[in-house]
């Protein structure tokens, strides 16, 4: 930490911006936007938002929504504790909802209490904002911030079990074609689905509590890492994946965790939406054509038996979220892979901007996309008229109705599991029985579609060891 901010002191007292730039993309690439994520009512933190409350309302004479100021104090406060070293933040006014409008994690309020917060030496700036017409990618960066020993000091006993999601975090949102938050009337948030799915969450928030979800290292996992969102794109005919943050995690770390003392492991769906491609568009268990017999696994491609399967499906999936093969092209000549040095997995990410790239690119050029594109076409017909075709947003709609189905079934049952799209982390033990929630949910979800064959999955234990399953829909 220190090392950094010298060399930020180094760039900042020099005023070539392209020497900033070249500081910000080496040492802090990584660092992630603040989430106001958390909430608490610890006795230090309530100590310490009275104190930024009556700092920020001593030189106003009228506040709009006063009362609004010591809830959202404590949501800031907690998340920028639980959030550590750090951290982006952008104080530009048109990022930050006004009125009526539902962003409520990132409120007027909020930019006002972070600015007292700079004022009172709570947190300092790191790192300068670069705005986009001064910035190589043109979309500009936003300020890094750090908290301070003096916010430290106000916290000495606060602890991640007095750590809860901030209970205004919506659980269901709609974002445009950029990633932004779709604003929505207050009466979304009072209508019958939405209350479901809140209660939903907040019921499999507290099972995972109540039955003690720890790291490796016995530690608990904090709440904000687990709470589902489900996403939306455009209107809620796109999308409806389920998110958190746990996603993010590596498979190794997310497999050692324990639930309620136990080891868990992990049910993952077999090539989810190629098979949902095949039952709800098609009305077949498998594969036609040429090379059906020869190969069970979509994500084969002839000729790019070199790339690990895992980029070869990462690949075919944008050949079918892309809305034209035009588009396909683009996404996939920015698509990068590498290997983490610390757990070994291979990473994989598509880039939208000039950000810098990590790795090495998936294709050479256009030629190769176009040949692995060919390719796919050949050895897969079912699925010509899916490449290009957007369908991607649909089937995520439906594999996030199959896990909210399932969710609905472990309130049922008192099952504690983690959703990781269409893969199910549960309690080693639960094995059967999550088989039989996803079962169930396909049939439920999918009527005829999900009522015949069976569906391959693979279900991998918390010591690596891995288990092909069959599914049997035909049964009750």
């Amino acid at each position: 930490m220190k090392e950094s901010k010298s060399l930020v002191a180094n760039a900042l007292s020099k005023p070539s911006i392209g020497a900033l730039q070249g500081y910000r993309e080496a040492e802090f690439d990584d660092v992630k936007f603040l989430q106001i994520r958390a909430y608490s009512e610890h006795p230090e933190v309530y100590a310490a938002a009275d104190i930024l409350v009556q700092e920020f309302t001593k030189t106003r004479q009228q506040i709009r929504n006063k009362d609004k100021y010591p809830r959202d104090a404590k949501k800031l406060i907690a998340s920028i504790w639980l959030h550590k070293g750090l951290f982006r933040f952008t104080t530009k006014g048109v990022h930050f909802s006004k009125g009526k409008r539902k962003q409520v994690w990132m409120t007027n309020r909020s930019l006002d209490l972070f600015n007292c917060m700079r004022s009172l030496g709570w947190v300092e700036e790191v790192l300068g904002a670069i705005p986009p017409y001064l910035a190589k990618n043109k979309i500009g960066f936003s300020a890094i911030y750090t908290s301070t020993d003096a916010f430290k000091t106000l916290l000495r006993s606060l602890a991640e079990q007095d750590i809860t999601v901030n209970p205004d975090l919506p659980c269901v949102v709609r974002k445009n074609a950029n990633k932004q938050v779709i604003e929505e009337p207050d009466s979304f948030y009072s209508s019958k689905p939405y209350q479901e799915h809140q209660s939903l969450i907040q019921a499999h928030l507290e099972r995972l509590r109540r039955y003690k979800t720890c790291w490796a290292d016995g530690t608990e996992v904090n709440p904000t890492e687990l709470v589902l969102t489900r996403q939306f794109t455009e209107d809620f005919a796109h999308g409806g994946r389920w998110y958190c943050n746990f996603q993010n995690k590596p498979k190794s770390v997310r497999n050692s965790i324990t639930i309620g003392g136990k080891a868990v492991g992990s049910l993952d769906i077999t090539q989810c939406h190629p098979m949902l491609i095949l039952r709800i568009f098609k009305g077949k268990e498998t594969e036609d054509g040429l090379f059906s017999s020869h190969n069970e696994d979509v994500y084969q491609v002839s000729g790019f038996d070199y790339l690990d399967r895992s980029i070869r499906k990462k690949a075919v999936n944008t050949l079918f979220n892309a809305n034209d093969e035009e588009s396909a092209t683009k996404s996939l000549r920015n698509t990068h892979w590498w290997i983490d040095e610390i757990t070994g997995d291979i990473e994989i990410e598509t880039y939208k901007s000039k950000k810098k790239r990590k790795g090495q690119p998936v294709f050479k050029n256009k030629a190769e996309i176009k040949k692995f594109i060919e390719n796919f076409k050949f050895m897969h017909p079912d699925f010509v008229d899916a490449v290009g075709s957007g369908v991607g947003l649909q089937l995520q709609g439906f594999d996030g109705a199959i896990t909210h189905q399932i969710l609905k079934f472990a309130d049922l049952i008192d099952l504690p599991l983690i959703p990781i799209h269409e893969e199910y982390l549960v309690p080693e033990d639960k094995k059967d029985v999550i088989e039989q929630a996803l079962k169930l949910s396909m049939q439920v979800l999918l009527q005829k579609a999900g009522r015949y064959g069976s569906i391959g999955a693979k279900w991998s234990n918390s010591i690596g060891g891995e288990e092909k399953i069959k599914i049997d829909l035909t049964r009750k």
